[in-house]
This record gives structure tokens, sequence and C-alpha cells, in this order.
């Protein structure tokens, strides 16, 4: 398990300074790139649309922060959808000519994915404590786990599948900016109608964000039953996942 550890940490901090190598401003871009998104996405719902969130002030830095931790959860799943085909073919001397742990890969791709919503929320805090930062955030590590291990489970389902299918690749864009859309990231879940509610709280995605937002933003309860509900169900898919990548490695290097 340390031996493990090791390599896992030292693939994490490869990948992400390889991300950043060739920029000039390097891992600054983990700051800039969520600002410049935040700044763009406000101006077009909250000045064009005129998007406001049924709680709080109305004001446009209560927008843009709702929209900004929003972005940030999201961030972390479309990177791991967007990046996880390619994670394994895209090593193909690891498969066909050296002994490595293959599951590490995908992990990997997730925790760099991870690095930068923790970057976000910090961001998203520290703003927060301007108007009121309530003791419930500490909760929000804890809410998040769920999305985590779903994430995870969705990462090895899609590199072991991509190896076969190189179309999962192509696809995977256009599913993360559909995702983007179904979630309540730039207008609050108040706004989708009553009989769509019920997807509110089957999508992680969506359920996690609304209650990163609650803990962070006004204080609420950290809703327990539909916090179990989603661990069980991301464990499920993790075991699910899991078999399904070791069931298929065998076959890798032949395709690679």
């Amino acid at each position: 398990m340390k031996q493990w550890f090791y390599v896992y940490r030292q693939w994490l901090q490869r990948e992400l300074q390889l991300r950043f190598r060739t920029s000039a401003l390097g891992q600054g871009w983990l700051v800039i790139q969520p600002l410049a998104q935040i700044i763009l996405f406000t101006l077009v719902f909250y000045e064009f649309f005129q998007v406001r969130w049924p709680s709080g002030d109305g004001s446009v830095g209560e927008y843009g922060l709702q929209v900004f931790i929003g972005l940030g959860v999201y961030g972390f799943v479309a990177e791991v959808i967007n990046r996880s085909p390619s994670c394994i073919s895209s090593h193909p001397y690891l498969v066909t000519k050296v002994r490595f742990p293959l599951l590490l890969l995908p992990t990997v791709t997730v925790g760099a994915a991870a690095a930068q919503m923790v970057l976000s929320l910090v961001i998203a805090a520290a703003f927060a404590m301007w108007r009121q930062l309530h003791i419930q955030a500490l909760l929000i590590p804890l809410a998040l786990l769920p999305l985590v291990i779903y994430s995870q489970a969705l990462s090895w389902l899609l590199s072991s599948a991509g190896v076969y299918l190189r179309d999962i690749g192509h696809l995977a864009p256009s599913a993360s900016s559909l995702l983007l859309f179904m979630t309540p990231i730039f207008y609050p879940a108040d706004k989708v109608p009553v009989g769509m509610q019920w997807l509110i709280q089957v999508n992680p995605l969506a359920w996690t964000t609304e209650t990163v937002r609650g803990l962070l933003m006004h204080g609420q309860p950290l809703a327990w039953q539909g916090w179990g509900a989603h661990l069980l169900a991301g464990f499920a898919l993790l075991a699910f996942s899991r078999w399904f990548f070791v069931r298929i490695q065998p076959g890798f290097s032949d395709v690679l």
C-alpha cells in the first residue's frame, strides 16, 4: 500500500506539472481560469438574462459566488469525463512494456481534477468570509465524498472502455457540456419545474452543487438521507467499475 501511494503521488505531481509546463503563468492558471469564467458567465446570465437566486440579496456578488461554487464542482466532474477516456491509451508503454498498476492512472486523473476543485472552493470560501461564513462549511469535504467516489468509478469505466472505443474520447466533451446545462449551475434549482425536481436529487452533480452552496452560503444542515443514498450508490458503482476494469484489462496490450 505504501508503495502504491508513493507511485500515485509521483504521477499526480507529474500530471499537474505537465499541464502548465509550457505556460508562462504556470499553475497560476488554476486561479485565473475559474475567475475569468465567473466574470464571463455572470455578465451573460446576471446582466443579459437577469437571472437571480431566490435567496440572498440579489446582488451581482451574491450571484457570482453562487455560480463560482457551481462551476468549481462541475469543473471537477467535467475534467474527469474529458480526460479519462485517454488516460490509459495515451500511455501504451505502461501497458505493453512495464509492470504498472494501471488502476492508478484514472485515479491520478481524478486527483488532479480534485486539486483544482479544492482550490476553487477555497477561493469561494475566502469570498464568502466577506459576507458570512457559516460553521456548516466544515462539512463540505464530507458532502463532496459521494461525488468523488462517483467520479472515480466513472474514470475507471471511461478509461478502460476508451482503450477499445476511441469514439468515447470524442463524445466526452459533448457529454460534459450537456451536463453543464442540465445542472443548476447558472440558475437556481427552484427554476426546474416541480415535476422534474427529482432530477436534482438523483443527479450526483446537481445534488452536490446544491448541498455545497447550502453549507457555504446559507448555513443549511447537510441532508444526511440524500448523502447516505448517494454514498451507497457511489460505492456500488465503484465496485462494478473496478470489476469491469480488471475484467477487460488483459486485452489492453492487444489493442495498444
